[in-house]
C-alpha cells in the first residue's frame, strides 16, 4: 500500500515539474520578439521579403529594449551581416525561416522570398529592382498585358575565364520575344568596377553558354545599358571585353544561329548572334526581318533598334507577326544597321523543323 502510495505521489511530482518547465520555457520564449525593417517601415508576418532588398533585423524585449542577439538563415535564401545593425539582404526566391538566440533561448519565424513584380499594359512602362537591375519597356513592347517580375538567381554556367559574377538576374515570363525592344540597365554603384569595364551577357539556353552583349556604360551614374527584344537571365561581369578593332566602314560581322535547325519552336528560341563594327560612334539602328523563300516578310524582329559597336544579340520565337507559328521550311533572316547615310546588310537562312 505504501508503495502504491509513494508511486502516485511521484507521479504526479513528475507532471507538475513538466507543466513547470513548459510554463517556464514558454515564459522564456515570449520574454522577446523578432522584428524586420524595410527601411524604417516594419515588416509585419509572415515576412515576403523581395529579392536583392535589404532589411534591417532587431530583437526586442516585453519592455522594447533592443537585445544582443545571434541570426541564422535556414534555407539558401540570402544571407545576414552582423554587427552593430544586422542586416538581411534577401536574395534567391524560395522558403525558409529567420532564426532568432537570446542567451539561449531560439526563435523562428517563417519567411519567404519573392521577385519584384509589376504588371505592365500596352502603354509600356519601367520596372526598378532593387537587384540593382532596370526594365524599361516602350508602348507596344506586347499586345497584352503581363506580370513582369525581375529576381537574383544561381549562375546556370560558369563565366568565362578570368571573368566574376556581379549578379545574376532572371527576367520573367522568360521565354517572351517583345514586339518593341526596350531597356536593360544593370547599376553597380560606387565600388570601383567601373575600372573593370564590366560586360553585359545573355544565357543561351540551347548552347548553355553565356553570350556578350555590348552596351553603354555610364560611369557617372555607375550603370550599363544595352536593348533587348527578349526576357531571360542576364549578368554583369567585372572583366575587361577585348578591344573592339575599328573599321573603317560600318559593317555586320559573325552572324550565328543557335540552334543550327530552329527545331521544336513552340518550345524553344532561335538565338541570333551578330557583332556590329564601324568607326568609332555610339550607336548603330539595326532592323530585323524574316522572310519567307517567296519574298514575304512574315515578322519584323527590330525596328531601327539602337545597337552598341560590338557583340549584340537577338530572339526569335518562331511566330509571324500575326502570333502564328512559322510552318516546317527555310527562311531567311536579314539584318540592316545604318549610321547615317552608311548601311550595312547580311542575310542568313533560317531552318525551321517542327
Amino acid at each position: 500500500m505504501q508503495t502504491l502510495f509513494h508511486r502516485i505521489t511521484a507521479h504526479f511530482i513528475f507532471i507538475a515539474l513538466i507543466v513547470l518547465f513548459s510554463s517556464d520555457v514558454r515564459a522564456v520564449e515570449s520574454s522577446f520578439e523578432i522584428q524586420v525593417f524595410d527601411g524604417a517601415a516594419e515588416v509585419v508576418q509572415p515576412y515576403v521579403l523581395i529579392s536583392g532588398k535589404q532589411y534591417r533585423l532587431q530583437a526586442v524585449s516585453l519592455d522594447d529594449s533592443v537585445l544582443p542577439a545571434q541570426w541564422f538563415l535556414s534555407g539558401n535564401l540570402g544571407r545576414i551581416t552582423t554587427g552593430v545593425s544586422p542586416t538581411l539582404t534577401a536574395v534567391f526566391v524560395g522558403q525558409g525561416s529567420l532564426i532568432c538566440r537570446v542567451e539561449g533561448v531560439e526563435l523562428r519565424a517563417k519567411l519567404s522570398v519573392v521577385p519584384k513584380k509589376r504588371t505592365i499594359g500596352s502603354s509600356g512602362g519601367k520596372l526598378r529592382s532593387p537587384a540593382g537591375v532596370v526594365v524599361e519597356l516602350p508602348k507596344d513592347a506586347f499586345a497584352i498585358e503581363r506580370k513582369i517580375k525581375v529576381e537574383i538567381v544561381a549562375p546556370p554556367g560558369l563565366p568565362p575565364t578570368p571573368h566574376r559574377f556581379v549578379r545574376v538576374i532572371r527576367i520573367s515570363p522568360e521565354k517572351l520575344v517583345l514586339k518593341r525592344p526596350g531597356k536593360l540597365t544593370f547599376l553597380f554603384g560606387n565600388n570601383g568596377f567601373a575600372a573593370a569595364k564590366p560586360q553585359l551577357y545573355f544565357w543561351e539556353t540551347f548552347g548553355k553558354k553565356w553570350v556578350p552583349l555590348q552596351g553603354d556604360a555610364n560611369t557617372i551614374q555607375s550603370s550599363v545599358t544595352t536593348s533587348i527584344n527578349h526576357f531571360g537571365i542576364y549578368t554583369l561581369m567585372a572583366a575587361a571585353p577585348e578591344d573592339l578593332q575599328r573599321g573603317e566602314r560600318l559593317q555586320i560581322q559573325n552572324v550565328k544561329l543557335s540552334p543550327r535547325v530552329f527545331f521544336a519552336p513552340d518550345r524553344n528560341r532561335l538565338t541570333i548572334t551578330y557583332q556590329l563594327n564601324a568607326p568609332d560612334v555610339g550607336q548603330v539602328f539595326v532592323t530585323m526581318d524574316i522572310f519567307d523563300l517567296r519574298g514575304r516578310r512574315i515578322r519584323r524582329l527590330l525596328e531601327d533598334a539602337p545597337r552598341y559597336i560590338g557583340p549584340n544579340v537577338a530572339q526569335w520565337d518562331g511566330l509571324t507577326d500575326h502570333g502564328v507559328l512559322v510552318r516546317n521550311g527555310r527562311y531567311l533572316l536579314v539584318i540592316r544597321a545604318r549610321i547615317g547615310s552608311q548601311q550595312a546588310v547580311r542575310r542568313k537562312l533560317i531552318v525551321v523543323f517542327k
